[in-house]
């Protein structure tokens, strides 16, 4: 037994701050399934259960695989290690799902039909093919979509989902027509809505979307973990080498993974059996990106030998707050059961406040905001919650008013930004102007800014890059074009050959010349519009992050795996994000407005139980004080409290402020006046 071993003095304070649950989790080996609630010290478990892997059995960092899904997740994870064991010590097979899975193609990329050196392909970059695909297709060819038009910048980003959704479930393009006329029969036979149009035509579009990827020898973020996990069920030779190199198997937010993340997994950790999964059924909210809550809720049946740990103190919230998150999510009638306790006292209830209408409801959040605020809550302690990204707008435009500084925590990341984006794209035809790779990066920026290159000269372009086995920026220079365009187009090639030969220049100075000597600067300083000045700021910043990269393609690999932008921490602002942006969060005083049947849980939810999940996460990312607000009243029409409120305790919610609990509670919302009944009911 582990609990009889000696314990290494380096380990000793390691095991001593953690409670007795956490200890005998971290401590355990073979299968182990750590349910972790929110707030409970999931990664400090997670940090232990490696500690305790090296010091106290002699694990090899470097045979110990741990995965997360984001990169502030997995930097956070090595630093923590790093912190107890020395940076020595820290696993080297640490980082995301996407990134570990590169790593494990380039090693034996054949089993994906590539070559060594391949480029990776991010989400922009899969549409932009998806794009041109379609775009090849006369419309009246095109299956009619449910809503908007053929063709249209919806369907093609509808259409990217399902090929990457295919390539989550591990159906390559040979398997996809037999899987998706499958589908396509269960779901009639149930009698239930199917687009088989639209679902058949993807097929073909599939097939033709992974031609073009071979052709560049690119993968998708999909190939990544495809292709490696389809190697190891088929091919016994390659498990086993890959299984073979892993003692263990770490896995952080489990309740987040998709069919192939999960049997990637598995199969990694057949040959040692040590798999160590940490996760929160009560935390899944991405059934839209894939992932599956059952691969958590059914692990012990899948592992009957598995050790299973609760964690239920949490280290966060005040005892109102969890018993309100711990009575909404009790309705879950398919949830693992554990109920959140805490030692932080009882705090103060929920605020639960209604309003006329969402100007109202904006005016009086802010307005408590700034309250807080002169009594010396940080702007950044507050944070604004809200279930869809269009519930912003009015809320932005109370603060921008009232002059309080915020910021939108957005989907879009820095390496997304069209700027950075472009600046990439030139770094790529300057490094390899004549290898197919580049012809994604020439269809973005050959007329950018414009060089008179419209859709005809591409094809013509295309069709002498595909009749010579060229690229299409070695084939620019020999098609026959306007003089005008012509002539720009030779001097933009000159000017991509003439930097990529420069010898001992860093990459920051080659991006800096490639933006100058383009005219792509020029571009931008000739646009005043903020817009501009941002993405000026934009490619300042990737100019000197540059500087850090030897090699263009290490610079590229950093970027398609990348999540966040550098440099957005530390600014002292009120933060407004989705509920799904806030998971792993957590803030001093927490807002949540537009609690309404028609928004939350939302008259069109498909998955009522993952709206009850939402509901749970938005609650506990509060410390100290949640609020709740409604409006009577919105966008045109009426609306009622969401039926999330109603499961709150009474015990644990106030109708009004709480604004010195020994002072007569006021409300600056009109719920009071408008129904009199809930008041008195004490919502």
């Amino acid at each position: 037994m582990t609990g009889d071993l000696p314990v290494p003095r380096a380990l000793a304070p390691v095991l001593d701050s953690l409670t007795p649950e956490q200890r005998r989790a971290a401590m355990a080996l073979g299968y182990v399934l750590v349910l972790a609630g929110a707030g409970t010290g999931k990664t400090k478990t997670l940090t232990a259960g490696v500690a305790t892997r090296v010091e106290l059995h002699g694990m090899v960092p470097g045979q110990i695989l741990c995965v997360t899904f984001t990169n502030k997740a997995a930097q956070e994870m090595r630093k923590r290690i790093g912190d107890v064991l020395g940076t020595h010590s820290v696993p080297t097979w640490l980082g995301t799902f996407h990134a570990l899975a590169a790593r494990q193609l380039r090693a034996e990329p054949e089993v994906a039909q590539l070559r060594s050196g391949f480029d990776i392909r991010d989400a922009e970059d899969s549409l932009a093919i998806v794009r041109r695909l379609i775009r090849t297709v006369p419309k009246e060819k095109l299956p009619v979509p449910q809503e908007g038009a053929p063709g249209d910048a919806r369907q093609i980003k509808k259409m990217a989902e399902r090929i990457a959704r295919l390539k989550e479930d591990l159906i390559t393009p040979v398997a996809a027509f037999a899987h998706v006329e499958s589908l396509i029969g269960r779901r009639q036979s149930a009698n239930l809505h199917v687009d088989h149009e639209s679902w058949r035509f993807v097929v073909g579009l599939y097939g033709r979307y992974q031609a073009i990827l071979r052709e560049q020898n690119a993968a998708d973020f999909g190939d990544l973990l495809m292709w490696p996990t389809l190697a190891m069920l088929h091919d016994a030779a390659y498990h086993r080498r890959w299984s073979a190199r892993f003692t263990a198997v770490m896995a952080d937010e489990f309740q987040d993974v998709n069919r192939a993340q999960y049997l990637w997994l598995t199969l990694l950790s057949r040959t040692s059996g040590e798999l160590f999964c940490v996760g929160d059924d009560s935390q899944s909210i991405y059934s839209w990106r894939g992932a599956k809550v059952g691969f958590l809720r059914n692990f012990p049946r899948e592992f009957p030998a598995v050790k299973t740990f609760k964690l239920e103190e949490n280290f966060r919230s005040t005892s109102n707050i969890l018993d309100a998150s711990n009575a909404v999510i009790s309705f879950d009638p398919s949830r693992i059961e554990k109920t959140l306790f805490t030692r932080r006292g009882e705090g103060l209830p929920i605020e639960v406040l209604g309003f006329s209408y969402a100007t109202e409801e904006a005016a009086a959040i802010v307005r408590e905001i700034g309250r807080r605020a002169a009594t010396g809550v940080a702007w950044h302690d507050m944070a604004i919650i809200y279930r869809q990204n269009r519930l912003s707008r009015t809320l932005e435009e109370a603060l921008l008013h009232a002059r309080v500084p915020y910021e939108i925590i957005g989907d879009v990341g820095f390496y997304r930004r069209t700027a950075v984006k472009d600046a990439l794209a030139l770094l790529t035809l300057c490094a390899w102007p004549d290898e197919r790779r580049s012809d994604e990066a020439f269809r973005r920026m050959a007329n950018r800014p414009p060089r008179g290159l419209g859709a005809r000269g591409l094809g013509k372009i295309e069709i002498e890059a595909s009749a010579g086995g060229l690229s299409l920026c070695a084939a620019a220079t020999r098609t026959r074009l306007s003089p005008r365009c012509a002539v720009a187009l030779q001097g933009f090639v000159q000017i991509l050959r003439q930097i990529g030969c420069r010898e001992g220049e860093s990459l920051g100075g080659r991006l800096t010349g490639l933006l100058e000597a383009t005219g792509y600067l020029d571009m931008l300083r000739a646009d005043d519009s903020d817009e501009a000045a941002t993405q000026r700021e934009n490619l300042a910043e990737l100019i000197e992050l540059a500087q850090g990269f030897r090699r263009v393609e290490h610079l590229l690999e950093h970027a398609a795996l990348a999540g966040g932008a550098p440099g957005e921490k530390g600014r002292d602002r009120v933060q407004l994000m989705t509920m799904h942006r806030s998971k792993g969060l957590e803030f001093r005083h927490v807002f949540l407005p537009a609690w309404e049947e028609a928004i939350f849980p939302g008259a069109m939810s498909r998955n009522s139980e993952e709206e009850r999940r939402l509901a749970y996460v938005a609650l506990t990312r509060a410390m100290e004080q949640a609020t709740i607000t409604f409006c009577y009243y919105r966008q045109g029409g009426s609306s009622c409290p969401s039926r999330f409120i109603d499961e709150i305790p009474l015990e644990n919610r106030i109708g009004g402020w709480n604004h010195g609990r020994n002072e007569p509670r006021q409300s600056d919302g009109h719920w009071r006046q408008v129904d009199p009944e809930l008041n008195a009911l004490g919502l």
